[in-house]
């Protein structure tokens, strides 16, 4: 059995170890070794990387009370030199006493359970046991946090039979028959606990909610701790920065400042809407003046299908027609008319498309088809332009 170093020194980086396994598996090789301080993924915390004689460890398990060490090859020395990626190591330390001061705060103010703990790469959180939770609650438990935190509160481990864990005023009550890991922050939390953690609160440095939401009845909440919480912040910085300057704005006019530029734009909208609205007026005005047919045939190099179909609805209160209509830009085509003809706009595309590099289907009234080339766009097009005329002429 591995002796588990990193329980009894969570700051140790670098050390020498003997190599008792080596378990090939796939294209990867499992490492067993006498001792290690590498931590094994569990508790809903990830598993430590690093080197094995400058062998990348990517990934750590434990198995029937063995850990192994996951590596690209074997290494080739019996004692070898270990070294933790200990900048990993400590944002993970940071994140998960963070995550107990968070649920241990709940828990005392609003009784909410933790229910739930994930820390990854992107974001840490846990799920409360509460349906709600409000912007005050937030700021209320996110400052409570950051009190503890600016106290440099101690925080033990140690290991406590069974029967005496279960004497201690435990957060959460332990799941095993066995002795377990206790996590005392002083004064404010005891739970079981199997991760790594800092020494005093002060070294998570500083605690900030993202985010809420609900999640199966509970809540979830997404946090930062520390180094994470500085990123954070910095990345938002450096966007506001950027409003800040494309505004001419600060941060005390910037969120002013944003919201009548999207009045603005709303209302520029609605004038481009108006404009639109009277322009396919005027096409469809257009189309009745220069056809003296009832099919409508027109190729549009710069409108949209979205805009075509405006046009035929407006074409349609002025009579009835059969319509087709291409958009040159998005290579489609699109059929529908209004007429006592018969004609099924969906089987007439569907067969003429058998000819053409194109797809498509519709209804009786309407069909529309996409093309691969131009030209078979305007021929497609063009032969259904003589297909309808020949039901007009019948």
């Amino acid at each position: 059995m591995t002796e588990k170093c990193y329980y009894d020194d969570a700051y140790t980086y670098t050390w020498e170890s003997e190599v008792i396994e080596v378990i090939p598996k796939e294209d990867k090789y499992l490492i067993v070794l006498d001792k290690t301080y590498f931590y094994p993924e569990g508790g809903g915390q990830p598993s430590d990387s690093g080197t094995i004689d400058d062998i990348k460890v990517s990934y750590v398990f434990e198995e029937n009370k063995k850990i192994y060490h996951q590596v690209e090859k074997a290494p080739k020395k019996k004692t070898v030199l270990c070294k933790l990626d200990y900048e990993k190591r400590f944002i993970n330390m940071q994140q998960h006493t963070g995550e107990h001061l968070l649920a241990a705060t709940f828990y005392k103010y609003y009784k909410g359970v933790s229910n739930a703990f994930h820390m990854g790469e992107d974001y840490t959180s846990i799920d409360i046991s509460l349906p709600e939770v409000s912007p005050q609650m937030v700021k209320e438990i996110e400052n409570k946090v950051n009190e503890i935190i600016y106290k440099n509160v101690e925080v033990k481990t140690y290991l406590k039979e069974i029967e005496e864990a279960k004497k201690l005023p435990l957060r959460k009550q332990p799941k095993v028959n066995e002795d377990i890991r206790i996590v005392e922050i002083d004064g404010v939390d005891f739970c079981p606990c199997c991760g790594t953690h800092v020494k005093r609160t002060g070294e998570v440095g500083i605690f900030k909610i993202i985010k809420t939401e609900k999640s199966k009845g509970a809540t979830r909440i997404y946090f930062q701790c520390g180094k994470r919480a500085l990123e954070d912040y910095s990345k938002k910085h450096k966007i506001v920065s950027i409003l800040n300057e494309k505004f001419s704005a600060n941060e005390n006019t910037l969120l002013e400042k944003i919201e009548k530029y999207m009045a603005d734009v709303r209302e520029i909208e609605n004038e481009i809407k108006e404009l639109k609205r009277e322009a396919v007026v005027c096409e469809a005005q257009k189309l009745v003046k220069n056809s003296k047919e009832t099919v409508i045939y027109e190729e549009y190099d710069n409108k949209s299908i979205d805009e075509i179909i405006n046009i035929s609805k407006q074409l349609f209160q002025m009579g009835k027609y059969i319509f087709i209509g291409l958009s040159l830009k998005e290579m489609k085509l699109f059929i529908t008319h209004n007429t006592d003809l018969i004609l099924h706009c969906g089987n007439i595309i569907k067969n003429e498309l058998n000819k053409y590099a194109g797809k498509g289907g519709g209804s009786p009234i309407q069909a529309q088809a996409i093309f691969e080339s131009k030209e078979d766009l305007i021929k497609c097009g063009q032969a259904l332009r003589v297909i309808c005329k020949s039901l007009e002429d019948e």
